[in-house]
């Protein structure tokens, strides 16, 4: 008897092992990644729904963020925040206002930028299903556990387009994030990433670097 309890053990075990860095997954989140690292620049509004059940809280906003490399400009809720690759400026049209920080890449844990790449770094993966339409659900779990979320679920199109995904945070927030419209650009010239004061006349500029 105690046999057969070590034996289960050891199976579960195995296919934990193996769910938890899964090479069906790898396959579809490579050829998503490949897929965005050919597009030079591009640009996509979305939504993104937070829904916290214990709190009641059911909230959505819509935005547009334009990307290239490591560089975006993000207008969502009032607010627009331009990332140079070296500085981050965060516009803010109620106050009339810009803060100036120096980029941190490190701080920035879940972007519309980087959710692309996200997996290879600190993160098992498992593909959960794929749907009648082609589409894959893929679960992304962190290593560490000090993150503020432990699991991110994406939704990759049978074309290798990322439509959807979710955070879902341990303090019971979750985060549905749904690509509504995606755009390739051309010729985006890496200028347009630094905040331009001479277009927000009295704009107060506050600088943190």
């Amino acid at each position: 008897m105690r046999k057969l309890i070590y034996l289960i053990a050891a199976v579960c075990f195995a296919f934990n092992t193996q769910a938890q860095y899964d090479p069906d997954a790898l396959a579809v989140l490579n050829a998503m990644s490949a897929k965005y690292k050919k597009i030079g620049a591009y640009s996509a509004d979305f939504s993104q729904e937070l829904i916290n059940e214990s709190a009641e809280i059911n909230d959505k906003i819509s935005g547009n963020i334009l990307v290239k490399d490591d560089k975006y400009v993000l207008k969502v809720a009032g607010q627009e925040i331009y990332n140079n690759g070296t500085d981050v400026y965060s516009y803010s049209a109620e106050l009339d206002e810009v803060t100036v920080n120096t980029y941190q890449p490190e701080d920035e844990e879940i972007t519309l930028g980087n959710i692309y790449d996200l997996y290879k770094d600190g993160f098992k993966y498992v593909l959960m299903s794929v749907n009648k339409d082609g589409s894959r659900i893929v679960e992304l779990d962190p290593v560490s556990k000090d993150k503020s979320y432990y699991k991110i679920r994406l939704q990759i199109d049978k074309n290798d387009d990322l439509k959807k995904f979710t955070v879902m945070e341990r303090s019971g927030n979750k985060y549905i994030y749904t690509i509504e419209k995606f755009q390739v650009k051309n010729d985006v010239k890496d200028s347009f990433f630094t905040f331009d004061e001479s277009k927000y006349p009295g704009v107060e500029v506050i600088d943190f670097r």
